[in-house]
């Protein structure tokens, strides 16, 4: 499997290759150097592997953004992490 990522000037998604109804997606906004994650969408088939958080964090860490968790999976995920939480935005904490 493959993920995909697509950004403009005010959004972007990352998403299970090719991209279909089937695919998984993760949906953010950004704003200046924050992104605020929106929607998490993952079919059954893909449940249980954090595939899309990994990415989405990885893609943080390297561009140097916050993440503000507007969708419950990824809310969850950064309480479940703690490793993480240098990423969230300073009003998540």
């Amino acid at each position: 499997m493959s993920i995909g990522h697509y950004e403009d000037e005010l959004q972007g998604t990352f998403y299970t290759e090719p991209l279909s109804d089937e695919s998984a997606v993760m949906t953010y906004i950004k704003q200046d150097q924050v992104i605020h994650v929106n929607s998490t969408r993952v079919p059954e088939q893909f449940r249980g592997q954090g595939i899309a958080m990994q990415l989405m964090v990885a893609f943080a860490q390297e561009q140097q953004l916050k993440v503000v968790p507007e969708c419950s999976y990824v809310e969850v995920a950064f309480k479940r992490q703690p490793q993480w939480q240098h990423l969230l935005a300073d009003t998540c904490q």
